[in-house]
């Protein structure tokens, strides 16, 4: 089974939090680029979850992800002009979204630990791709380390 962790960027229109709020808001999570995409078809199924993660805010939700990836064209015309740049290459629906509330600096030091990750230069490397695909250990983790924080 895998989970992802999925990173809100900023973009020209909006900044990261913002781009996350108005994806979570809308119950869906885009794909911003192919190779997002080709992961979520070929490594998807019916139990896989989402965490969120927004630059310089941290994780930021967590939520269950409805299979399938859908393409860009599924989208309404009110939502495809929305989501022109989050949901490029398409997107997942997503329910029962939580939210949490773990410092950038918090965040940080989850996701070295629990992905075992040497250091920050690498960490940020793989953020900038966009997603991370997540072992079920892995998620949980992050997701009880989001939490202690939170509470």
């Amino acid at each position: 089974m895998s989970h992802f962790l999925f990173v809100a960027g900023a973009l020209r229109e909006r900044t990261s939090e913002e781009s996350a709020e108005l994806q979570l808001s809308h119950g869906l999570w885009g794909l911003c680029s192919g190779l997002i995409r080709t992961n979520l078809q070929t490594y998807l199924d019916a139990e896989s979850r989402g965490l969120v993660y927004v630059l310089k805010v941290g994780i930021y939700a967590e939520f269950q992800i409805v299979p399938p990836a859908l393409d860009f064209s599924a989208l309404d015309a009110f939502l495809s002009d929305e989501f022109r740049t989050e949901a490029k290459f398409g997107f997942v629906r997503i329910q029962e979204v939580r939210r949490l509330a773990c410092s950038s600096a918090e965040s940080q030091v989850l996701l070295l630990n629990v992905l075992q990750i040497a250091d920050q230069t690498e960490l940020a490397r793989r953020l900038r791709l966009g997603m991370h695909r997540l072992t079920q250990a892995e998620y949980d983790g992050i997701l009880s380390g989001a939490i202690g924080e939170a509470t």
